[in-house]
C-alpha cells in the first residue's frame, strides 16, 4: 500500500516491477540503469465528487463556489510531475463527445466567497471533505496530498473544511457508494473508448454517491439515454457534448486531472506493453537471467 515500499522492493530485487509509480519517484527510477519506466497512455479522470442530496451541496451556488475554490492547476503542477493536465469535464479529450465549450471554473477565492455571501451564507461555510487512505490510483497517486492542497484552497475561499478519511476498500468506497459522504476524492479509468463508459457510467442512472437518487440530473439522463441508442456517430457526438455542457453547469462534482500513469520495472524485464485500460498481456513478457 506504500509508495516508498514499492520502490524499495524494486530497487532491492524483491520484485521485478510495479504499477502506480509515484510521479516524484520517476526521476530516481530513470536515473538507475538497472530500472526502467514504462508509460501507460492517459485514459482517466480524477474528480472531487459532491453528494447533492446532502446540505449544503443541494444548493448549486455552494457547488459553484467550491468549483471556484479548488486550485486544480496547483495540484496538477505540484503532484503529477508534468504527467497530467487539468480536466475540464468528466472524460478525457480523446473520447468522442468531448466538448471544447463547457463552463470552466478557474481558481478564484474572492469569487467563491462572493457567490456564497450573495446566496445568503455566513462565512466560513462548513463542509466535510473525504479522502481515501492505504491506496494509490492511476489518476490519484497520493490522495492525501491532493486533499491537503484542496482543503487549503477551499479554506481560503469561504469554506471551513473538516477532514475525513477511511481505508480505500471496503470502508471508503462503501461510504461514498452509500451516499454518506458530502465531498470526496475519486476517479475513473475507462474500460473502453466511448463516452458512455465515462459520463454514462457516472450520470445515466441515479446513484447515491452523487445524490442523484433524490436530486436527479433529469436533462443529463435524457441526453445520455438518447446517445446510448443513437447509431449515427455525429449525432451521438453532439448529444454527449451537450451532456458535458449540462454536467459542468449543474456541477455534481469537479473533475481536476487526466493523468499519464507510469510503471516501473527491472531492466531485465522485456516485452511488457502498457494498456490504457490496464488490460496487459503477460504472454509477451520475458525476464533475462
Amino acid at each position: 500500500a506504500d509508495n516508498a515500499a514499492r520502490l524499495q522492493a524494486l530497487q532491492t530485487g524483491e520484485i521485478q516491477g510495479y504499477d502506480l509509480v509515484e510521479p516524484q519517484d520517476i526521476a530516481t527510477i530513470k536515473g538507475d540503469s538497472n530500472l526502467t519506466i514504462i508509460d501507460r497512455p492517459a485514459f482517466n479522470v480524477a474528480y472531487v465528487g459532491f453528494n447533492m442530496a446532502l446540505k449544503p451541496l443541494d444548493d448549486p451556488k455552494v457547488r459553484e463556489a467550491i468549483a471556484y475554490g479548488l486550485d486544480r492547476q496547483s495540484v496538477v503542477d505540484k503532484f503529477y510531475s508534468g504527467r497530467a493536465v487539468v480536466a475540464t469535464q468528466f472524460m478525457p479529450p480523446e473520447v468522442v463527445g468531448y466538448a471544447d465549450d463547457v463552463p470552466t471554473y478557474t481558481y478564484d477565492p474572492d469569487k467563491a466567497k462572493q457567490i456564497l455571501t450573495d446566496a445568503g451564507y455566513t462565512l466560513p461555510v462548513p463542509i466535510e471533505f473525504w479522502y481515501p487512505t492505504d491506496v494509490s490510483r492511476p489518476y490519484m497517486p497520493d490522495p492525501k496530498r491532493n486533499f491537503e492542497a484542496f482543503a487549503a484552497s477551499l479554506n481560503n475561499s469561504g469554506f471551513k473544511v473538516t477532514a475525513k478519511s477511511a481505508p480505500w476498500n471496503p470502508d471508503y468506497l462503501g461510504q461514498v457508494g452509500e451516499g454518506k459522504v458530502q465531498v470526496y476524492l475519486l476517479g475513473w479509468t475507462g474500460d473502453y473508448g466511448d463516452a458512455d463508459n465515462f459520463i454514462g457510467t457516472f450520470f445515466q442512472s441515479p446513484q447515491k454517491a452523487w445524490g442523484t437518487t433524490t436530486n436527479p440530473l433529469t436533462d443529463v439522463q435524457k441526453l445520455l439515454d438518447d446517445a446510448e441508442i443513437e447509431t449515427e456517430q455525429s449525432a451521438r457526438e453532439s448529444l454527449y457534448q451537450e451532456a458535458n455542457r449540462k454536467i459542468m453547469t449543474e456541477l455534481p462534482g469537479v473533475p481536476y486531472a487526466h493523468s499519464q500513469p507510469a510503471l516501473a520495472f527491472s531492466a531485465k524485464v522485456q516485452g511488457y506493453v502498457a494498456s490504457p485500460t490496464t488490460n496487459e498481456s503477460f504472454a509477451t513478457v520475458t525476464i533475462e537471467e
